[in-house]
C-alpha cells in the first residue's frame, strides 16, 4: 500500500521541519509550505490524504485557504483538513470545524501526540473517498 501523502502547511520553520520530520520517520510522504499561498497552489492540485493547515500564517490564512478550496475545488480530492492553531478563541474554532475536519492546538502537541493524532484522522477519514469540499457545498 503506498505511503499516506500529507501537506504540512506552517510559516514557523522549525514546527514545519520538526512536523515534517516526525511523520516522515512514521513513513508518510511528506509535502510542506510555508504560507498560505504556496498552500492554496498545493492544495488546489489536491491528492492528499490529509493536509495540517495552519491558521494564522502570511500571505493568506489558512481559513481563507479553504474559503477559496471551496469557491475552486482541487484537481483531486484532499481527504482530511486539520488546522493548526494556537487560538483557542471559539469563533476561529467553530470557523474551523466547518471548514476542515478538526483542529490540534499547536501548545499542546508533542512529537509523540501529534503522530497519534494523525493516525486517528486518517483512519476516520480512510474511507472516504470524497473531497472535504464536496461535503461543504
Amino acid at each position: 500500500m503506498d505511503p499516506k501523502k500529507i501537506l504540512v502547511v506552517e510559516d514557523d520553520l522549525f514546527l514545519r521541519e520538526l512536523y515534517a520530520d516526525v511523520l516522515s520517520a512514521e513513513g508518510y510522504k511528506i509535502e510542506t509550505a510555508q504560507d498560505g499561498e504556496e498552500a492554496l497552489q498545493k492544495m488546489k492540485i489536491g491528492g492528499y490524504d490529509m493536509v495540517l493547515l495552519d491558521i494564522i500564517m502570511p500571505k493568506m490564512d489558512g481559513l481563507s485557504v479553504m474559503r477559496q478550496m471551496q469557491n475552486n475545488p482541487p484537481q483531486a480530492p484532499n481527504k482530511c483538513v486539520i488546522f493548526l492553531t494556537n487560538l483557542d478563541k471559539d469563533e476561529e474554532i467553530r470557523t474551523a470545524l466547518q471548514l476542515g475536519q478538526g483542529y490540534l492546538i499547536k501548545s499542546q502537541i508533542t512529537p509523540g501526540s501529534l503522530v497519534q493524532e494523525v493516525k486517528v484522522y486518517l483512519d476516520k477519514y480512510k474511507s472516504s473517498t470524497e473531497s472535504v469540499l464536496d461535503k461543504q457545498v
